[in-house]
């Protein structure tokens, strides 16, 4: 009964991929349990066997769920994963400097500074951890998102391609491709652009600004009114998120275009 009760209160707590699996595996132990009691005597001992295996899976996925030591660093992801950059960047900044030179909690915390529009912050914390560990490539490219938003299209195509070649995802050249274009370069802007495409499939804003970036380049379609809805609001928020800076401007005006478009079609 304390089992039971335990699980009551805790299990609204749990994430959702360990309530499903959870479930499942109730669902498994129940179907082998009635096997091994009642089902054709060549299969019960086989079927307790794997039920009591479901068993001790279930135990450990409830020990799992109820973690309580949770890093400093782990809780910040949470955090930014859920868009509050604000406390993911507090929770990092309270971790002692000495015990915070971590490369991925400081590429997190460079992060957090560029989403908040602290430019200079975030450029140190990412500066910092390409020091530490200079092939790690989310620090790569973090530090290329940055320099993109800044306006230094040529560092942002440095820092994005070294990502690329330490590992990156290929999504990433959706990025590589806007600060060559924004740098005058349509052939290799065109080149990254398309090889983006295919992996940002569900991504409505970033398959709107490849198409309009095509079509201002002449090579593509304008996009449709339909792609335009799903993914303008998007580029409206980046566009004031980073409205001091360079990349801010040129989104202003891929916007304008953008509406032009829609008020065509």
């Amino acid at each position: 009964m304390t089992l039971l009760h335990d699980l009551a209160r805790r299990l609204p707590e749990w994430d959702a991929s360990v309530k499903l699996a959870f479930a499942l595996g109730l669902a498994l132990l129940a179907a082998l349990a009635a096997l091994g009691f009642g089902g054709p005597a060549e299969i019960q001992l086989p079927a307790r066997v794997g039920a009591f295996g479901i068993l001790v899976t279930l135990q450990g996925l409830f020990l799992w769920a109820n973690r309580r030591d949770i890093s400093p660093y782990h809780q910040a992801q949470r955090e930014f994963i859920k868009g509050d950059y604000h406390s993911a960047r507090v929770i990092l900044e309270a971790i002692p400097e000495s015990s915070r030179e971590s490369v991925d909690a400081l590429v997190l915390l460079g992060n957090c500074y560029r989403y908040l529009g602290s430019y200079d912050s975030s450029g140190a914390a990412l500066d910092r951890a390409l020091q530490i560990k200079p092939e790690h490539h989310l620090a790569l490219f973090s530090r290329g998102k940055l320099s993109l938003i800044l306006g230094d299209y040529a560092s942002a195509i440095k820092l994005i391609e070294r990502a690329l070649r330490y590992g990156a995802p290929e999504l990433v050249r959706f990025e590589l491709g806007q600060a060559r274009y924004l740098l005058g370069d349509i052939t290799g802007a065109s080149a990254q652009l398309e090889a983006a495409r295919p992996h940002l499939e569900d991504e409505a804003p970033q398959q709107l600004m490849i198409a309009c970036t095509l079509h201002q380049m002449a090579m593509g379609e304008a996009p449709s009114a339909a792609m335009i809805q799903a993914g303008v609001d998007y580029w409206r928020l980046e566009a004031e998120k980073h409205a001091s800076a360079p990349y801010g401007l040129a989104l202003r005006d891929a916007l304008k275009t953008l509406e032009e478009q829609f008020a065509e079609a």
